[in-house]
């Protein structure tokens, strides 16, 4: 079994079609199918059913591709540690983030670790729990800082910060002058809410529903920053954790009576990581950032 068999592997089983991998892969089609064959010969077991042009894997594949993820994986984390033996401040890095922590968070945390460890190259990639949870697990990212601690067994959830929900308005709406709104004052709002799989929206929901009603939604959006734009036009009303570092005019947030409404964000990454050093040096850098954001 060739190293490279693995990665041709890999990648058929995300294209899902022959041509288009031999082409991602630079190689030709018979070369790659040629691979495939001698893999599932090895194996013993076929990996994938044919349809037509279209390849699909298998429960044997299926199988089969987590032990890959975890064997290449594995060779990554072997491929970083050489690396950094010999420079412990170069080496590239993957981090995800929800679209509600970008705005508030990322960008200021960039402008200090850029300026402490400048030859890192760091690529960001913005999505939501869900997805930055499955990409986690696939190894396309090497951290993730989110608010989901329900994780496999060899993923470790830390927390970073405690925000509070508040209820966000134009500074001339009816109810700006009050040092609490409850919750029960907002039913005849119109609401501009984060878009139903976003894991924040979800929350927002919990919470309206404990007090029985359905609000009018006037707009959904992908971005905290877009739904404070359009508060801060006077289009209605939201829940949202603080907005720190968001200069928009008009904009005033209150916090909510008698309902304790906050969420974690926390950096989840694999508990393997732990073993690579530019890993563990950024991870130290995002705990010391956070930490004395919540003095």
């Amino acid at each position: 079994m060739e190293w490279h068999h693995f990665e041709y592997f890999k990648q058929l089983a995300q294209t899902e079609n022959m041509s288009e991998c031999a082409k991602m892969l630079n190689v030709s089609q018979s070369t790659l199918s040629r691979a495939i064959k001698n893999l599932e010969a090895e194996l013993g077991i076929p990996l994938f059913n044919r349809v037509g042009r279209t390849i699909k894997l298998n429960k044997y594949g299926i199988a089969f591709l987590k032990t890959t993820n975890n064997i290449i994986n594995e060779m990554d984390i072997y491929k970083s540690n050489v690396l950094d033996a010999t420079n412990v401040y170069n080496g590239k890095l993957v981090i995800g983030f929800l679209h509600s922590v970008g705005v508030t968070y990322i960008s200021e945390f960039l402008k200090s670790f850029n300026l402490a460890y400048p030859n890192i190259q760091l690529k960001l990639i913005q999505h939501d729990a869900k997805r930055l949870i499955t990409m986690l697990d696939d190894g396309e990212v090497d951290m993730i800082i989110t608010t989901i601690s329900e994780t496999s067994q060899n993923t470790h959830f830390e927390p970073l910060i405690v925000e509070k929900l508040y209820v966000t308005l134009h500074e001339q709406h009816r109810l700006s002058h009050c040092s609490e709104i409850a919750i029960e004052a907002l039913v005849n709002e119109k609401f501009i809410l984060l878009k139903p799989n976003l894991l924040l929206r979800q929350q927002v929901d919990e919470i309206l529903k404990a007090y029985q009603f359905t609000p009018e939604i006037s707009f959904e959006g992908d971005e905290v920053i877009t739904i404070a734009t359009f508060i801060s036009s006077g289009l209605g009303v939201s829940i949202l954790p603080h907005l720190r570092d968001v200069r928009l005019p008009n904009l005033k947030q209150i916090p909510i009576k008698n309902h304790d409404a906050k969420r974690t964000i926390g950096l989840c990454y694999k508990n393997k990581s732990n073993k690579v050093p530019i890993i563990n040096k950024t991870k130290k850098s995002l705990i010391e950032y956070f930490s004395k954001i919540q003095k």
